[in-house]
């Protein structure tokens, strides 16, 4: 009964939360110089003032903002979020069509994250101090503070360029095409397609984006990681189970692992909802077709309905996550209560 009040409660702050970020979103998007007809229609065009005049009217910018305003608030009450400028396209099916590619890049990212995010922590809280603790940190250290453009571009040039081991950019080789959409995942479809030549070639275009993106959610999770432990190992009720006879190691993995990792996923879910919002710089290095390149696209346009679809979806994001990882923190610990 908790649990569902807590989800209740949620989707109310969701609905505000979002109406908020879509107000926001746009006036920020009317303050921003340039005007879309320039952007988007030729100089020949511009030239006619009846094309111009359709074109305004068409999108609704001939109308005073204020009702602009209202009539988006209205459209987006109805699921609505409007016509892209730049596509002429729903901006619903446009998030559609590339959210996918980002959702599967994002998930492949956050799972080499976390799973060596937090064997490194565990590793460099066990070797405290240890030149394996020193290496480890450094690692960390690295990953959170290398830029991640400057990162991709480095691992196109040396595995892609120089080494030629690694395939270069895009989510399919040009002997392949795409598969079937059922789930928007490449590496899955073409599995269900009965491929796996394509799929083995589909998850080796996720390699070298995934580890770029997953360098700077890793090293803070591996920082996140060994200081809790470290934390964790101070208390009573470790120091009784070492009195007790219990081993480094199974003490670590038995008893402060579990402690430890409610601060770990708050940090897995932040970086989770940060690399769904589409990572812009690198997803147009790999030129991977996602949130972040339809973003970085829309913004050079200047397609507003486009760039207030995108902020809502990453606030969507970022609410949904949090929820789910409120939710799984009572399963980690139960003495954590959901309200």
């Amino acid at each position: 009964m908790d649990r569902l009040r807590f989800l209740l409660r949620r989707l109310v702050y969701l609905v505000v939360m979002l109406l908020g970020v879509a107000t926001m979103v746009f006036i920020l998007t009317k303050l921003i110089p340039g005007d879309p007809t320039v952007a988007n229609l030729s100089q020949r065009a511009l030239g006619d003032p009846e094309i111009v005049a359709a074109f305004r009217a068409k999108y609704g910018l001939d109308q005073p903002i204020i009702i602009q305003y209202f009539k988006y608030i209205g459209n987006l009450l109805h699921l609505d979020l409007g016509t892209s400028i730049r596509t002429n396209n729903a901006v619903l099916a446009e998030l559609g069509r590339c959210f996918p590619a980002t959702f599967e890049l994002a998930i492949f990212s956050i799972i080499i994250a976390a799973v060596f995010g937090i064997l490194f922590g565990v590793i460099s809280a066990i070797k405290r101090n240890s030149i394996i603790d020193q290496i480890v940190r450094a690692i960390s250290v690295t990953g959170v503070s290398i830029p991640s453009f400057w990162f991709a571009l480095l691992v196109l040039f040396f595995f892609y360029y120089k080494l030629q081991i690694m395939p270069g950019p895009g989510r399919l080789g040009n002997m392949f095409s795409a598969p079937a959409n059922v789930t928007g995942f490449y590496v899955i479809d073409s599995l269900l397609e009965g491929d796996p030549a394509k799929a083995w070639d589909a998850f080796r275009h996720l390699i070298l984006p995934g580890c770029v993106l997953a360098a700077f959610t890793m090293g803070l999770i591996t920082r996140t990681t060994r200081s809790n432990i470290l934390d964790v190992m101070s208390t009573d009720y470790i120091r009784t189970a070492k009195a007790k006879g219990l081993s480094g190691t199974s003490l670590i993995l038995r008893h402060a692992l579990g402690n430890a990792l409610i601060p770990v996923l708050t940090v897995i879910g932040l970086g989770l909802g940060n690399l769904l919002g589409g990572m812009v710089l690198v997803e147009t290095i790999f030129n991977w077709p996602g949130v972040g390149q339809f973003a970085y696209e829309s913004v050079l346009s200047n397609d507003f309905p486009s760039i207030i679809g995108v902020a809502i979806l990453i606030a969507l994001n970022y609410m949904v996550i949090n929820t789910i990882v409120d939710i799984l923190y009572g399963f980690i610990d139960p003495r954590v209560r959901i309200q």
